[in-house]
């Protein structure tokens, strides 16, 4: 077991450069700058926008250290996992089911892209498949209300109200009716 520890270790350390050697130039060059192996650009070239390079988004130093500290988890060459829990299984959604989602999930870009039109016709698809969809009855009265179709998108908050009268978005749905009338 101790042979094996120490294995783990080694691998560990020589995964994350706890072993890396420093490369040392050739020819007595000095290592205060660092060497590239492409040719000197001219001076003339164009320096490109530092602001506009692509970097990868970085991870939030809190998610980084839980995903270090997980015990069933191991970073090495690559982050492997083991005896996780076993992911719940859900039921299939139908056909229709899948396309309502989609149109809620698209109606609440266009909401967001401020893009009424597409968002009031997206949702308004979703509540035709789903009418007990509460996602969508508050998306596409949004949407109507921002369209100034007063009564549309009261009516849809109205419904909603009636499928949940206690729901998680109730006191949102009341406020916007107060402003409707």
């Amino acid at each position: 077991m101790t042979r094996f520890c120490w294995t783990l270790l080694i691998l560990v350390l020589a995964a994350t450069g706890g072993f890396a050697q420093s490369a040392q130039p050739s020819g007595g060059q000095s290592t205060s700058r660092p060497q590239s192996d492409a040719p000197p650009s001219p001076p003339d070239a164009p320096i490109p926008d530092q602001g506009t390079l692509a970097t990868p988004p970085a991870k939030p130093g809190a998610k980084r250290v839980i995903n270090k500290l997980d015990p069933h988890c191991i970073d090495t060459i690559f982050h492997t996992c083991w005896s996780s829990l076993a992911a719940t299984p859900q039921k299939p959604m139908s056909e229709d089911e899948q396309q309502a989602a989609k149109d809620i999930e698209v109606g609440y870009y266009y909401l967001r892209e401020k893009n009424y039109r597409a968002a009031k016709s997206r949702l308004k698809e979703a509540v035709e498949i789903r009418p007990d969809s509460p996602e969508a009855l508050i998306g596409l009265a949004q949407a109507q209300q921002k369209l100034g179709k007063r009564n549309d998108a009261r009516q849809n908050y109205e419904a909603y109200l009636k499928l949940n009268p206690n729901g998680p978005d109730a006191e949102k749905v009341k406020n916007a009716l107060a402003q409707l009338k």
